[in-house]
């Protein structure tokens, strides 16, 4: 992953993830809890609503209606920055403790993301094309990162396992030497 090892390149990943998703989080809660914010968004929504269509907004139930499309909208992408937030944090544990069942939540995540993404482009966002192609870029090496853990787990002698331990006698100790005790090595 762009000259990276595919696990620090994964751990990378998540945390550039996690981090958006947090500063979505914040900034979705900031305009919902924020009243003046919350006009100038709804105000700006308005605007690109009466641009892109015939029918302006005039009266209050309309404008009561694109209130309810802004919370909803916002209500919707708090939701799907929470759902991004916590399958990083699962990509990151995931690819630090080599477990692949981790990386299941941020690679179905990411699927759902582009298909998003590639909606939009349709609509309205040509350049996206470009994001997109690095997205499945990503999405491909975290893959192969996947398949790689998924094959190691199945290899024999994975996990390394520490050598058996001999004791000089047949039981093993139960509890450690006290101050005082004398001990003897063989």
């Amino acid at each position: 992953l762009l000259c990276f090892e595919l696990r620090i390149g994964s751990i990378i990943t998540g945390w550039f993830h996690l981090i958006l998703s947090l500063l979505g989080i914040i900034l979705t809660l900031i305009i919902l809890f924020n009243h003046k914010l919350y006009l100038k968004t709804m105000d700006y929504f308005s605007e690109a609503y009466n641009e892109t269509t015939i029918i302006a907004i005039e009266d209050e139930g309309d404008k009561n209606m694109m209130e309810m499309a802004l919370k909803l909208t916002l209500g919707i992408y708090l939701f799907i920055t929470l759902v991004n937030f916590v399958s990083a944090y699962c990509l990151i544990k995931g690819a630090m403790k080599e477990n692949h069942l981790f990386l299941l939540p941020w690679l179905t995540s990411e699927v759902l993301g582009m298909f998003i993404m590639l909606c939009a482009m349709f609509i309205r966002c040509p350049y996206l094309i470009l994001v997109m192609i690095v997205r499945v870029y990503i999405w491909y090496c975290i893959l192969a990162f996947y398949r790689n853990i998924k094959r190691n787990k199945n290899a024999p002698g994975y996990p390394i396992e520490a050598p058996p331990v001999s004791y000089a006698s047949e039981e093993p100790p139960t509890k450690p030497p006290a101050y005082g005790d004398v001990v003897t090595f063989k």
